[in-house]
């Protein structure tokens, strides 16, 4: 299977996905907001700070390519979002799901449920001091690991037949992560 990893261009996480887990194909904003570009993937990742105008340029393909991801996930896709690194308003307003999201960096002590598969995201690391760029204050779904202020750091949102993840840590998924993230078919994008 194939993971993709959505960015302005092939960064080190594309890296630790194909190191990790399986082949991953680089989409850059360019390509993803072309009416004519599909793909066929057992997830999709876009990592941290796509909010944020002075990292990246993701955010407008994001919305214009709403349709298609809510598509992906009704038809089984899996989605993991992390951070948006960015205090302004609606920079998640793309996604099917209602969410709001306080930027604050900072380290926390971490709670985790790990009835949930998607809890190995943070599998490796000292949840006694763990970084996070904020957290949800408002979203569709069960909370996974929430910090020491009772906010959530990882959600998991049913969408359709899919799976969107929320995630405002500030490390990089496990490995262990990425290969249960990249099981399962593929899923049109």
């Amino acid at each position: 299977m194939t993971v993709a990893v959505f960015w302005d261009s092939k960064m080190t996480f594309h890296r630790l996905v194909e190191d990790s887990a399986c082949p991953c194909e680089a989409v850059t904003p360019l390509l993803l907001s072309a009416p004519f570009y599909r793909g066929q993937y057992a997830g999709v990742i876009i990592p941290t700070g796509f909010g944020n105008t002075s990292y990246s340029k993701l955010l407008p393909a994001l919305r214009a390519c709403s349709g298609r991801i809510e598509r992906y996930l009704e038809n089984g896709g899996k989605l993991l979002v992390f951070g948006a690194a960015d205090a302004s308003p609606n920079r998640y307003d793309w996604l099917p799901v209602d969410i709001e999201y306080h930027f604050e960096f900072g380290a926390h002590s971490l709670t985790v449920d790990t009835s949930s598969p998607w809890s190995s995201l943070i599998d490796g690391y000292d949840i006694t001091n763990f970084a996070s760029d904020g957290w949800f204050e408002k979203y569709e779904g069960k909370p996974l690991a929430t910090a020491e202020n009772d906010c959530p750091v990882l959600v998991e949102c049913p969408v359709g037949k899919g799976t969107l993840l929320l995630a405002s840590t500030h490390e990089y998924p496990s490995c262990a992560f990425l290969k249960k993230f990249s099981e399962g078919d593929a899923v049109s994008f």
